[in-house]
């Protein structure tokens, strides 16, 4: 076998030149564990767009009339010692492509010659194909060796018709599509056509960042320029199967993710919209995925590695991939071993406690604030959290002036809160948007408005439910549906004034007085001088002032109250 290894740009050409893109695309067709990972419409792509990062590597091997008999693409990181599959975290799996009868030949030659032309690299694999031979690898492993394989449990869900039909008539599943089609009809869609694709995946990757920044402080889609248009590619070149659920005009959940030879679907970007959490529309979607890949005549929906528990709800059966490291040298494996050793034990010790990794961010988080606001901040908070009790207001409308000019505000957009502005607040952008999707999971509406590309105001409300069987009769016979309660009021520190919020806050009551019927409004909160000179123009007012003055019902009022609580 003639092995040979190209780089950077002399890697790109070889890729784009005919008569060896023909090749490649052969070899991978005749490749049994071939994913789309490998396929020169993911690799190429990744190239050109991650060619900043990451120095696009081939190595392939040709017998002697020059037939391209094995490939293996990888990217060198940029600034670190290591060697890694094409796609790098965009890609699923890494593997290189050879005939099943080859007897791993090419792979055993290409790990040596990249070991001499690159020294001291290591090479990095994750995660490998379940059906990739592995022979070779297991043979050369030792704790003496420069071999690791790492072996991952991989749920499967097997398209079978008669079983994704029996998923999707499930109980659960039934009744979240019954409480989701309350609220607008549910349809399901294959987005295939490119120009709708690009039409709706701007609102995709605005549930995707939303949802990770809240769990990981990271936003895939807004820190990686080359994300976007690597995904737009991916769909406009076919690689990408997507498929959207919609309730009413709003999209509820999505799935997005790479076609493997047009028999497998890898799990890939899953979304969903807060607000309809509480009827998990992300499962449903899955459910009704399946239903859709019976008749694309897919074999598998690939749930891929991660011990996520809705994977394993729509599991049929199970199987093992793994990892492959090939280090540099015998020094690297030792700690990088001792290193993964460390981080494992250190998220047992975790999970143990009952910490999740979102809370360990939270942790970092608030620590990070803190050193931001410095000791004299950091004290003044707590003695401000610490010594102010919560007031209750109630809302009076025919104390309220008479209604101003529109004032265009939103109802539970991810777009205005991504644009939260941590600057002189007291907490971080993190910690906003994982308070925000907590509360939204939990059916809590958030109406705001954003200036200047920033978030200017925000206020949430919510619905009071009954306490008590009583309580829930009377409202009945009065036919009222609770109170709403306003709270949580965010004011940026560049519009706090007390006109913007008497603005905010009117445009706020009169959205919850149109989607809403309640017998009372009241705002729970401690508001600064100018919320609060705010919250008495729009007509709001302070029960426990009216209770001292004489002048309100206010123990008539205690049984509307039982029930306001914080909300945080």
């Amino acid at each position: 076998m003639n092995l040979a290894i190209y780089t950077g740009k002399q890697a790109v050409s070889l890729a784009a030149a005919d008569e060896f893109l023909s090749q490649w695309l052969a070899l991978y067709e005749a490749c049994p564990w071939a994913t789309g990972f490998q396929h020169p419409d993911f690799v190429m792509p990744w190239f050109k767009l991650y060619g900043d990062r990451f120095l696009p590597v081939i190595v392939a091997g040709r017998d002697d009339n020059g037939t391209l008999t094995g490939l293996l693409t990888l990217g060198l990181h940029d600034g670190e010692h290591k060697l890694v599959g094409a796609g790098e975290r965009q890609a699923e799996y890494h593997a290189w492509l050879e005939r099943a009868d080859s007897g791993s030949a090419f792979i055993r030659a290409a790990v040596g010659k990249l070991h001499g032309h690159f020294p001291g690299v290591d090479l990095c694999m994750k995660y490998l194909p379940a059906d990739i031979p592995l022979d070779w690898a297991k043979s050369a492993e030792s704790k003496r060796s420069l071999f690791c394989l790492r072996p991952y449990r991989r749920p499967v869900m097997r398209i079978e018709a008669e079983n994704m039909e029996r998923q999707r008539r499930k109980k659960n599943h039934r009744q979240n599509f019954n409480r989701l089609n309350r609220s607008g009809e549910v349809t399901f869609e294959r987005v295939a056509d490119h120009g709708h694709f690009q039409r709706v995946v701007e609102e995709l990757w605005m549930q995707y960042d939303f949802r990770q920044g809240a769990l990981h402080h990271y936003m895939p889609f807004s820190s990686d320029p080359a994300k976007r248009p690597f995904y737009l590619e991916l769909h406009k070149r076919g690689m990408l199967h997507t498929s959207i659920l919609n309730v009413g005009d709003q999209i509820a959940a999505s799935h997005s993710g790479v076609v493997s030879k047009g028999s497998a679907v890898h799990l890939g970007i899953n979304t969903h919209a807060p607000a309809l959490a509480a009827h998990s529309p992300g499962n449903l979607l899955l459910a009704m995925l399946g239903v859709q890949l019976v008749e694309e005549n897919m074999q598998a929906l690939d749930l891929t590695p991660g011990g996520d528990g809705y994977k394993e709800n729509f599991a049929t059966e199970h199987d093992t991939v793994h990892e492959l490291i090939v280090y540099g040298s015998l020094a690297r494996r030792w700690r990088q071993e001792a290193a993964f050793a460390a981080k494992r034990k250190l998220k047992q010790r975790m999970q143990k406690a009952g910490w999740s990794t979102a809370d360990a961010w939270a942790a970092i988080g608030k620590i990070t604030k803190w050193r931001q606001l410095g000791l004299r901040g950091v004290v003044g908070s707590f003695f401000k959290q610490t010594n102010a009790a919560d007031k209750t207001f109630r809302y009076y409308p025919e104390r309220a002036p008479a209604a101003g000019a529109p004032f265009h505000i939103a109802k539970n957009n991810l777009r205005d809160l991504m644009a939260f502005d941590s600057n002189g607040a007291s907490m971080t952008r993190w910690e906003f948007f994982r308070i925000a999707m907590e509360r939204m999971e939990r059916s809590v509406d958030v109406y705001s408005y954003v200036r200047g590309g920033k978030l200017a105001a925000s206020c949430w409300v919510r619905q009071e439910q009954p306490a008590t069987a009583q309580q829930e009769a009377a409202q009945k016979e009065n036919k009222s549906a609770g109170a709403i309660v306003l709270f949580d009021l965010y004011v940026h520190k560049d519009c706090a004034d007390s006109r913007f919020i008497q603005q905010f806050l009117a445009q706020v009551l009169s959205e919850v007085k149109d989607d809403q019927a309640a017998r009372s409004i009241y705002f729970k909160g401690v508001p600064g001088k100018e919320s609060g000179a705010a919250l008495k123009e729009c007509g709001f007012i302070d029960e426990a002032e009216l209770a001292g003055s004489g002048l309100g019902p206010s123990a008539a009022l205690s049984k509307d109250m039982q029930n306001i609580s914080t909300g945080a």
